[in-house]
């Protein structure tokens, strides 16, 4: 019989320690951002757990680079296919941050607009590899895009948002494959980037599907364990994130916390009100995670998490209880 997720979990331990300060190592620099904005990009950057979906994606993506064959990945919104989509692709090509792609490039990862047409995704693409393509026909510009990724040796393009591609981005998509034989997969909502690939015909050009499950939540445990060790300044036998936040975040990404093993709970749900809840804890350039700010930015997810007697005293963001 399944399990649910204990409402307690070292709670007296817990209970002691009301905030919790962002390592050193990892604190942002001062930036004209606000620190939500700052906050966001640190988490884009540095939070991702190698969890089963990731390693289950990571296979599959290795076989559409190995057999050259065109696919989709598809899953809810939020379950962290484009976070898990990224990370493949930086892990691939060795690449972090700006730092520029060399031959031979394994992969490439762009995230699409609704707005674009060919040339913009074409574009975006010739400006990995610095090569501006300002100028030039949109014959022209296709076509150094396309020898570009035949240069560099390109063996993957990941898209994403391809529910949103034109059909002639779409087409061109295709005609790029059927000439230089580069693996491309599309990133996407199920029934959306489906019903789209349909319509067009073109399903069985990417007939391989990936289908990217949410968040169990007894992975959430993990995740948040992992952004504890990774991301707060707290010795290891402390436990930050007691059985009751984590049973409510569960609930907050639309998770089941009753289900142990069943997906729902979405990552980059969960990633936000992480976001959400160092920034309003944080203040002077001091960045660190109130367990009562905590709380209420859950309530504001629709989850109500009682405060403690500690908690309740508290006036100021950042203050121990």
């Amino acid at each position: 019989m399944e399990g649910s997720i204990p409402l307690t979990c070292n709670y007296e331990k817990s209970m002691m320690l009301q905030t919790a300060a962002i390592k050193p190592s990892i604190q942002p620099s001062s930036s004209s951002q606000g620190f939500e904005d700052v906050i966001r990009d640190l988490i884009d950057r540095r939070f991702f757990v190698e969890t089963e979906q990731y390693a289950d994606l990571s296979n599959w993506l290795d076989k559409r680079r190995k057999y050259k064959s065109c696919g989709i990945i598809s899953g809810s919104r939020g379950a962290g296919k484009s976070r898990a989509s990224k990370e493949y692709d930086a892990l691939v090509t060795g690449r972090r941050g700006s730092m520029r792609r060399i031959k031979p490039l394994h992969s490439l990862y762009i995230k699409a607009f609704s707005s674009w047409g060919t040339i913009d995704l074409c574009r975006q693409s010739l400006n990995f590899f610095n090569h501006g393509a300002k100028k030039g026909s949109p014959m022209d510009v296709r076509l150094r895009t396309w020898e570009t990724f035949e240069d560099f040796g390109l063996e993957l393009l990941l898209v994403d948002n391809g529910h949103v591609l034109s059909e002639k981005i779409l087409f061109d998509l295709v005609e790029c494959y059927d000439e230089f034989k580069i693996a491309t997969v599309l990133i996407g909502p199920e029934k959306e980037l489906e019903n789209r690939l349909v319509l067009l015909g073109l399903r069985k050009k990417f007939n391989s599907h990936h289908k990217f499950p949410s968040l169990s939540p007894k992975q959430v445990v993990g995740v948040l364990k992992a952004f504890k060790r990774d991301f707060l300044s707290l010795p290891e036998d402390i436990e930050f994130f007691d059985g009751e936040i984590v049973h409510a975040i569960c609930q907050a990404s639309g998770g089941n916390p009753s289900k142990l093993e069943q997906p729902g709970c979405d990552f980059n749900t969960i990633s936000e009100i992480l976001v959400l809840s160092i920034a309003q804890s944080s203040s002077n350039g001091n960045f660190h995670l109130d367990k009562r700010v905590l709380k209420e930015v859950l309530y504001d997810f629709g989850v109500n998490v009682e405060l403690t007697v500690e908690e309740s005293n508290d006036t100021e963001t950042g203050i121990n209880g």
